[in-house]
């Protein structure tokens, strides 16, 4: 009876070991965005997707917000904050020129454009959505001016999103496109075949 005890001792310790060994594989996987990234103790969790460096492919319409929840492995309850900047995606060969009361103005040369954009921050989340398309976006930014008409330069993931630390040493970088509204579709044919 000593031996069966023993020996059942044995596969549930052995058992043990492999579900801790399995926990931490798994920890590590999630810390590193699937062993795709180094080791980090700061992430987000943006629409539902964990992001430990820089993700992109994201969409945000006017009624569909970013949702973005900001999450740090250790520290527990002690450590929380963040700060966030939405910049241009500098992609080569999507640069343009715009202008703003006759002056020209690069877009991937600009430093901030958070202001296009509501921001509803919480206390470990935040949402952002654009206040409108391209033309409104980069009209919030210069307000009371006047700003060329943009929006046939827009292109796949043209803003970029980074989300800051509480203390600013790291940050993780979302691309994403703003897609804006159809309000009517124009044919320039005379007729409509089916």
């Amino acid at each position: 009876m000593a031996k069966q005890q023993g020996k059942l001792n044995k596969i549930v310790n052995f058992v043990l070991v492999v579900f801790l060994v399995v926990g931490i594989i798994g920890l590590l996987a999630y810390l590193t965005g699937g062993f795709t990234s180094r080791l980090s103790t700061f992430s987000v969790d943006c629409n539902g997707k964990n992001v430990t460096t820089s993700a992109s492919g994201y969409v945000v319409i006017e009624n569909e917000p970013l949702n973005v929840k900001v999450k740090y492995a250790f520290g527990g309850n002690k450590v929380s904050g963040y700060s966030i900047k939405i910049v241009p995606n500098a992609l080569a060969g999507k640069d343009f020129d715009f202008t703003v009361d006759g002056y020209v103005y690069s877009y991937q040369a600009e430093k901030d454009l958070t202001n296009g954009f509501d921001v509803g921050y919480g206390e470990n989340e935040f949402t952002i959505k654009p206040k409108g398309n391209l033309n409104a976006i980069l009209g919030a930014i210069y307000p009371n001016k006047e700003v060329s008409d943009s929006l046939a330069y827009s292109y796949e993931n043209m803003f970029t999103l980074i989300v800051y630390s509480y203390d600013g040493a790291k940050n993780i970088r979302i691309h994403f496109t703003v897609l804006e509204k159809v309000y009517s579709i124009e044919l320039d044919k005379g007729v409509i075949i089916f």
